[in-house]
């Protein structure tokens, strides 16, 4: 039994050898490793009323630059006054790419301005708001690329985020329900997270 154990251990490292090297000892180049730019969209938040988008684009072997849009259709269930929502954002995102391809471990810094635009009827009294919120953080991630250029993105990140809310009018009530969609809608914070899927080339 060790001796089969220790025959299927040879094998094992060995075809990662084979695999590591070509018979010129140079390293396997596959043809995922050349693309520098992908497409991605992140089809999970599609169920929770958020759309976004986003494309990378590899400046050097190691630097990475991404842009990514948001679009958010908040529920009105989240205060008395049925407040209708809708977030919209614009993320752009540092990648230092580990392995020096687009398919690799990053660290990054990111870079989010973002708008909510509400408005609620509460006792026969209508009512508008924003609340504008720019986050700087950092974040940590893998990308797996395949050669046919299919593409999964894991991103999380957190930072700091500087807020500002303006409203048209102001009551106790008003000023109530508006503070508890603000702290039951639990996508307004400094948390930068990405599931996402797409196409690389």
């Amino acid at each position: 039994m060790q001796q089969l154990n220790r025959t299927i251990l040879i094998v094992i490292l060995s075809s990662l050898l084979i695999l590591a090297q070509n018979n010129n000892g140079e390293q396997v180049v596959s043809k995922s490793d050349e693309f520098r730019h992908s497409i991605n969209m992140c089809p999970l938040g599609i169920a929770f009323g958020v759309y976004s988008a986003n494309y990378e684009y590899m400046i050097t072997e190691t630097h990475g630059i991404v842009f990514r849009l948001d679009y958010e259709d908040v529920p009105d269930t989240y205060s008395d006054a049925k407040i209708n929502v809708n977030g919209k954002a614009a993320v752009i995102n540092y990648r230092y790419h580990c392995d020096e391809k687009l398919g690799s471990f990053y660290l990054g810094a990111y870079g989010r301005y973002r708008i909510y635009e509400g408005e609620g009827n509460l006792n026969s009294q209508k009512f508008d708001f924003d609340i504008k919120d720019f986050t700087v953080g950092l974040n940590a991630g893998k990308k797996w690329v395949w050669d046919s250029g299919f593409n999964i993105n894991f991103t999380l990140g957190y930072g700091y985020t500087f807020r500002d809310k303006t409203q048209s009018l102001s009551s106790t009530e008003i000023n109530k329900s508006i503070k508890v969609f603000e702290d039951d809608y639990a996508f307004i914070d400094a948390f930068l997270g990405e599931f996402s899927i797409g196409y690389a080339f």
